[in-house]
């Protein structure tokens, strides 16, 4: 693999660091960006035309250099483009009271457990100076018995709420993860609003909107089990987020997520099914042009369909650039189109770059393509059959070695049987979905969409029940992995170097690999040497109750009243991080109405008493509270107040 050959392999690559540097420098004005493109546009230009002039190739280090600097700028321009804070009209700017606003229905009702769920596009706000435009989305809760479509208009009462960030380390950030999907405040309305009027401004969104609810009624009809329904509409549809949990937990036990989630594995069965009929390089040009401009719209419907995920993004435009280079019967770069398909969706749309689906999609698919032909290749089965294991079993080998450290950072778990899954969940899939595409272009259609939904049901259930089976196997999963972002990188690049040494037989390689290895050493040792040394206090920000922690070395002194959620995804992922070797009750003196709890080496209390909490007692220390997504220093009052807006404090002695 020579780098130079893949010119937009390194166009994404600064693209990316330009969007990533941005939340660094995002307080600087804007416009320093635009003067940097310019100028560095500008002195590339004339360059050019130096060398043009000359006849000979100059500045070759300049001319690089430039075309880097340009991308990096680029990256921060279409960041700050897309940041809703710099959008004086955005809802997240407007601090006045909001009385009542109008808005806009983005998709299809969700059921949740006590309400129903939808977003909303804001068109403009009351508050005491009047009706204002303003830009926006908005996630409701309502429990209006008339279920709401999309284009629906409607007047609200009340005011938004803006999501809160985080109130204790390592809690999933649904604020950030909501805000990067455009949303930044949730409104529960319960039935105070009204249907005013339909808007028409996307049809062809509304379209597909429409046709997914119909294609998801006659899935629910006609195919009776309930659980190879909801996986039907996942599989097919890209709809899982009502997926039961048991149905969720077997999937990623086994390591078989990845088919519930409409992928380049379902695009490509689409792609690929076009020209088991028709060959393209064998048509006229015309023709070519035709039937491949077909097959591009079918996979955009499709992708429309699924509802946009990024997986499915990635997936469409890749072939589509594949599609576009075979009409002029050419055989394109895949690092190219895959380069070229990134480039495309980050120009329009940059905070894909943050996206778990987008990074697992790309990440599994390079691993693929650079390992699996290595991997394979280490044994050349005789048997047909074995070999179709072993290709399938490379592909899943290799796809993990890729997205490992990432999956782990994102959901701490490992699928032990994945090699296992895969052999039933790739053919299983692909027989699914040879039967459900059908059904569901010809779903109305009575005795044919019967005669199709049976075998997609079977498919299912045979692939429900070989994971599920897979799922009870002994050890199938490893929990609690976690590892901080660094590890990740480190891992990528000693990989690296492992599979360039393999490939290019330089044993510089190697030795490069063993120096970052051993630099990873040495950072997770000051890791290990600066837990011996931790002497603090933790107390959680909660919505009820109070929960404390007292850390000595990797030993851990509790107290707390808190409801299990609250523990589950607040208290938990914090403790896991900080490698737990013994758990110990910490000691509580009751005297009155007040508790006082007792930290460990004569450091000290902290009382208790209707709601707040004390400090008086406490040994000196440094004292810090939770607030922006680190840790900032904090002077200590006597006591504050517990429960519901309350931030995590750290004292460390």
């Amino acid at each position: 693999m020579i780098f130079s050959e893949y010119p937009f392999l390194r166009y994404v690559i600064f693209l990316t660091l330009g969007i990533l540097f941005y939340p660094v420098v995002a307080h600087l004005d804007s416009a320093w960006w635009l003067y940097g493109l310019g100028l560095t546009f500008t002195l590339y230009f004339i360059l050019i035309l130096i060398n043009e002039k000359s006849r000979e190739f100059q500045h070759r280090v300049s001319l690089p250099l430039l075309a880097m600097l340009q991308l990096l700028f680029l990256g921060l321009i279409v960041a700050e483009r897309n940041d809703i804070s710099k959008k004086s009209n955005h809802l997240v700017n407007f601090r006045a009271p909001i009385f009542a606003y109008t808005a806009q229905v983005q998709g299809q009702d969700e059921p949740k457990p006590n309400s129903v769920a939808n977003s909303l596009k804001m068109k403009s706000i009351l508050t005491q100076d009047g009706w204002q435009s303003v830009e926006g989305e908005v996630l409701i809760y309502h429990r209006s018995k008339e279920s709401l479509q999309a284009g629906d208009f409607l007047l609200v009462k009340g005011s938004p709420q803006e999501i809160q960030e985080p109130a204790v380390p390592f809690e999933f950030d649904y604020r950030r993860f909501m805000r990067r999907q455009k949303i930044s405040h949730q409104h529960f309305v319960g039935d105070n609003f009204e249907v005013i009027g339909k808007v028409k401004d996307q049809p062809i969104h509304t379209f597909f909107i429409q046709i997914r609810s119909v294609v998801m009624k006659q899935l629910e009809s006609k195919i009776l089990d309930p659980k190879a329904s909801q996986v039907a509409k996942a599989l097919l549809l890209g709809q899982k987020k009502n997926l039961e949990k048991d149905i969720s937990d077997a999937y990623s036990t086994a390591g078989a997520m990845h088919i519930l989630a409409v992928s380049g594995l379902h695009v490509g069965i689409i792609y690929g099914f076009f020209f088991l009929f028709v060959k393209p390089y064998r048509l006229k040009k015309s023709n070519r042009v035709i039937y491949l401009s077909l097959i591009i719209v079918l996979i955009w419907a499709y992708a429309m369909l699924t509802g946009m995920s990024p997986s499915v993004m990635r997936a469409a435009t890749m072939f589509t650039l594949m599609a576009l280079a075979q009409m002029k019967s050419r055989s394109p770069s895949i690092f190219n189109a895959i380069s070229l398909s990134a480039f495309i969706l980050l120009i329009f749309d940059p905070d894909l770059i943050y996206a778990v689906g987008f990074q697992l999609s790309y990440i599994a698919l390079i691993g693929i393509l650079l390992f699996q032909p290595v991997l394979v290749r280490l044994w050349m089965p005789k048997h047909a059959v074995l070999e179709y294991m072993w290709q399938i079993s490379t592909v899943g080998i290799a796809a993990q070695l890729a997205t490992f450290p990432i999956s782990a950072y994102y959901f701490h778990t490992f699928p032990v049987y994945f090699i296992l899954s895969n052999l039933v969940a790739i053919p299983g899939a692909f027989l699914i979905m040879c039967f459900g595409v059908p059904f569901m272009l010809l779903s109305k259609v009575p005795l044919i969409s019967d005669a199709l939904a049976w075998p997609t049901e079977k498919a299912i259930l045979l692939v429900n029940k070989s994971v599920f089976w897979i799922q009870e196997l002994p050890f199938s999963k490893i929990d609690e992995i976690y590892i901080p972002g660094a590890s990740v990188f480190f891992y990528w690049l000693i990989l690296a170097m492992l599979f360039l040494g393999l490939i290019y037989r330089k044993s510089a390689f190697y030795h490069f690999g063993a120096g970052l290895l051993f630099v990873f050493l040495l950072i997770r040792a000051y890791w290990i040497i600066e837990a011996q040394q931790r002497k603090e206090l933790i107390v959680y920000g909660v919505q009820k109750g109070y929960a404390v922690d007292f850390w000595i070395r990797k030993d851990l002194y509790h107290s707390m009243e808190i409801e299990d959620s609250e523990l589950t995804f607040k208290i938990t992922p914090y403790r896991k991080t900080m490698e737990i070797e013994k758990m110990y009750p910490l000691t509580i003196v009751s005297q009155d109405s007040m508790q006082k709890i007792v930290l460990p080496a004569d450091l000290g209390f902290i009382e208790l008493s209707k709601g707040s909490v004390g400090f008086q007692g406490l040994a000196n220390n440094q004292s810090y509270i939770w607030e922006g997504g680190k840790w900032q220093p904090y002077t200590q009052g006597d006591s504050l107040y517990l429960g519901v807006g309350q931030k995590t404090y750290k004292f460390v002695f």
